[in-house]
C-alpha cells in the first residue's frame, strides 16, 4: 500500500533522458504499447510511450529523499518536456498516457517502499528547447491533505486521524479522496479498491464518509453505507482488503480523567 502524505520538498532537478529504452513495465506492456505505441512508425529517434515510463521512473529513483530507515520519499509531480513535433504525436492520446504513467509510478513506488507527498500527477508540455526526438523529465513535490502523526494526541489539535496497519495521518484537508488512482489523496494499493473509492469530509469536528460509486463499497463498522454517514470516534472503515480507523479529535474543553 502507498500512502498520500503531506509536507513540501525543494523542486528536484531537470533530468535529461534522451538515452535507450533500458527495460518494459508491465503495465505499460499491457496496456499501452497494444494500443497507444501502435501508431508510432519504428524508426530511429521515435519515442515510445515506453521509454517516457522508463524515464519517469529514473526521474523517481533519482529524486528521492531518504528520511530514515523506514521512510523513503519521492516526488510527487511529474513533467515530461517534449519537443512541438513530438509532442503533436502524442496528443491524441494524452489523456490515456498520462493515467498510465501515473499508474506506473504508483506502482513503482510501491515495489521499491517510497512515499508519496501528494497526489502522484503527470504532465506532458511542449518544449522547442528539447531536440526532437528527446525528452527531459522535471519533478518536484506538493501537499497534499493528509499529513504523518506521531500519535493519537495530534488529534487533539483539531484534525481527525486515519489509521491504516499501524501508521496514522492527519486529515489536514476538508476532502480526502481514497482509492487506488494516482490522484487519489490516499492511494491504497488494494486490488479490491476503486480508483477513486472513498471521500472522508470534515465537517464541525467529524467526519463524514461518502462511498463514490465504488464496485466492491464502503463498509462502516460492518456495514454497507449507501448515503453519506457520519463516522464515530474509532469507527471501522473497510474498502476491499484494506482496513482503517478513524480517530476524531477531542472535543473542545474535554478534559483527561
Amino acid at each position: 500500500m502507498s500512502v498520500v502524505l503531506d509536507g513540501h520538498l525543494p523542486d528536484a532537478r531537470r533530468h535529461d533522458s534522451g538515452g535507450p529504452h533500458v527495460g518494459i513495465l508491465e503495465r505499460i506492456e499491457r496496456g499501452l504499447d497494444r494500443g497507444v505505441t501502435s501508431v508510432f512508425s519504428p524508426g530511429r529517434g521515435q519515442i515510445k510511450p515506453l521509454d517516457l515510463a522508463q524515464g519517469l521512473r529514473r526521474e523517481c529513483d533519482d529524486q528521492i529523499q531518504v528520511l530514515d530507515r523506514t521512510r523513503t520519499l519521492a516526488p510527487n509531480v511529474y513533467t515530461v518536456f517534449l519537443n512541438s513535433v513530438d509532442f503533436e504525436r502524442f496528443s491524441s492520446w494524452q489523456d490515456t498516457l498520462v493515467d498510465e504513467l501515473e499508474r506506473v509510478l504508483v506502482e513503482h513506488a510501491e515495489k521499491q517502499a517510497y512515499m508519496f507527498v501528494g497526489a502522484v500527477a503527470v504532465e506532458l508540455q511542449s518544449d522547442d528547447e528539447v531536440r526532437q526526438g528527446r525528452f527531459e523529465t522535471e519533478s518536484r513535490t506538493e501537499r497534499g491533505t493528509v499529513a504523518p502523526a506521531t500519535g493519537v494526541q495530534e488529534g487533539a489539535a483539531g484534525d481527525p486521524i486515519l489509521e491504516i496497519d499501524g501508521q496514522q495521518y492527519l486529515l489536514t484537508g476538508r476532502i480526502t479522496v481514497i482509492g487506488r488512482g494516482g490522484d487519489s489523496d490516499i492511494i491504497l494499493d488494494d486490488t479490491g479498491v476503486s480508483r477513486h473509492h472513498l471521500e472522508l469530509r470534515a465537517e464541525d469536528g467529524g467526519v463524514v464518509a461518502t462511498d463514490l460509486g465504488s464496485t466492491n463499497g464502503t463498509f462502516v463498522d460492518g456495514d454497507r453505507i449507501r448515503t453519506p454517514v457520519a463516522l464515530h470516534d474509532r469507527s471501522l472503515l473497510t474498502v476491499g482488503r484494506t482496513r482503517m480507523t478513524v480517530i476524531l479529535p477531542a472535543a473542545p474543553g474535554a478534559a483527561d480523567w
